[in-house]
C-alpha cells in the first residue's frame, strides 16, 4: 500500500446491546428488528463493489438465545457506578430468542461472506472510560468476546469509542492487533458519555454535512501503534433524516471530497457506522450508501485507490515495518 490510497469502513455491530441504556422505553426497537433485513442487504451491497469491511461485533449477539449466552458469560463483569450501562442489567427482562439482542444466524452470515473481517465490540459492550470499572474486569470481558467468537480476533473497536490505553496492552496480549482510534481533533476526545443534545453533539452533526474539522485522513506512515496500530477513524456515516433532507447532497459531497482527497494523496479514509443507524428509511441510506461505493470504484479505477478492513492495513503495515 505504499503510494496507494485505502478506503476502510467498520461497522459497530451491536444490536440491543448497544443502546439498551438510551432505549428502555423501545423507541427504537424498529430499528433492531430492522437490522435483520439491513445486514444481509449491506453484504450484498459490498459483495457488488467488493468492498472489504470490519464487522466489529458485541459477543453477546453471537448466539440465538440467552440460554445459549449462559455459559459464556466472564467471571467478572463490570461494577459502573451508573449501572445502567451495564448489559446484565436488563437480561432478566429479556426473553430467551428476542431478535433485538440475538442474532446468531447473521454472524454466520458475515463470517461466510468474502472480504468481511469478524472483530469485536468487546463481549458486553464494555465501556472503559466509565467510572467503577476495572482492567481486570475488562479482561474477563475480552476473553468472553474470544470464546464466544469461536475464531481469532484480529481487530477491536470500542464501544462509543471509548478508547483507554491502559487497555491497549490487554488487547495484544490476548492476540489483538488494531484498533478504531478516534479523530485527532479535540471534538473527537474519548471520554464518558453524555446522552441528549449538548454544543459537541451539535458540532459534529454539522461537521457531517460541512467540512469543519478537516479530512482526518492519513497515510500508512502516520499510523501509530502504542502496543497495538492505531486505524483512526475519518468520519461516521449520518444516518438519513427526512427533516434534513435538503442537505443529503451536503452530506454526499463532504465524504466524497474527503475520499477525493485521500485517494489523491494516497491515504487512508475511515468511515464507521452502526447496522441499527440503517434500519429506519432504509432504502434512502442504501441509495447514499451505493452512490458513496460508486465514488469509491471511481477512484479506484483512477488512483488504484483500494478498499481495506483494518486487519488489511495492519497487514500492509507489518509488510512495510
Amino acid at each position: 500500500m505504499d503510494k496507494k490510497g485505502g478506503f476502510v469502513i467498520s461497522l459497530d455491530f451491536e444490536l440491543g446491546w448497544g443502546v439498551q441504556d438510551t432505549n428502555r422505553d423501545g423507541s427504537y426497537d424498529g430499528n433492531l428488528h430492522a437490522v435483520h433485513t439491513v445486514v444481509p442487504r449491506l453484504l450484498e451491497l459490498f459483495s457488488k463493489y467488493a468492498i472489504h469491511v470490519t464487522w466489529a461485533t458485541v459477543g453477546m449477539l453471537c448466539v440465538t438465545s440467552k440460554t445459549d449466552l449462559i455459559q459464556y458469560l466472564p467471571c467478572e463483569k463490570p461494577t459502573y457506578s451508573n449501572t445502567v450501562f451495564s448489559s446484565y442489567e436488563i437480561m432478566p427482562s429479556i426473553q430467551d430468542k428476542d431478535p433485538r439482542y440475538f442474532a446468531a444466524s447473521l454472524v454466520e452470515l458475515i463470517k461466510n461472506t468474502a472480504n468481511q473481517e469478524f472483530a469485536t465490540h468487546t463481549f458486553s459492550h464494555y465501556y472503559c472510560v466509565e467510572d467503577g470499572q476495572t482492567k481486570e474486569q475488562f479482561i474477563s470481558d475480552l476473553k468472553s468476546a474470544k470464546k464466544i467468537a469461536q475464531q481469532p480476533l484480529k481487530s477491536i473497536v470500542f464501544p462509543r469509542n471509548q478508547v483507554n490505553k491502559d487497555y491497549l496492552s490487554i488487547c495484544q496480549k490476548e492476540g489483538i492487533r488494531a484498533y478504531r482510534g478516534n479523530p485527532k481533533h479535540p471534538l473527537f476526545k474519548s471520554e464518558q458519555f453524555l446522552d441528549g443534545w449538548h454544543f459537541k453533539r451539535i458540532y459534529k452533526i454539522a461537521d457531517s454535512y460541512l467540512n469543519l474539522t478537516g479530512h482526518h485522513t492519513f497515510s500508512l506512515q502516520q499510523i501509530e501503534k502504542n502496543h497495538i496500530w492505531n486505524i483512526q477513524a475519518s468520519a461516521f456515516l449520518r444516518p438519513y433524516y427526512s427533516r434534513l433532507k435538503i442537505l443529503e447532497n451536503l452530506k454526499l459531497k463532504r465524504i466524497v471530497k474527503s475520499l477525493q482527497y485521500a485517494a489523491k494523496n494516497g491515504e487512508i479514509y475511515h468511515l464507521w457506522w452502526h447496522p441499527h443507524n440503517m434500519g429506519k428509511n432504509i432504502d434512502e441510506n442504501f441509495e447514499f450508501l451505493e452512490k458513496v461505493l460508486v465514488e469509491f470504484t471511481k477512484n479506484k479505477e483512477k488512483y488504484n485507490f483500494q478498499s481495506y478492513s483494518m486487519s488489511d492495513v495492519v497487514k500492509n503495515l507489518e509488510i512495510n515495518n
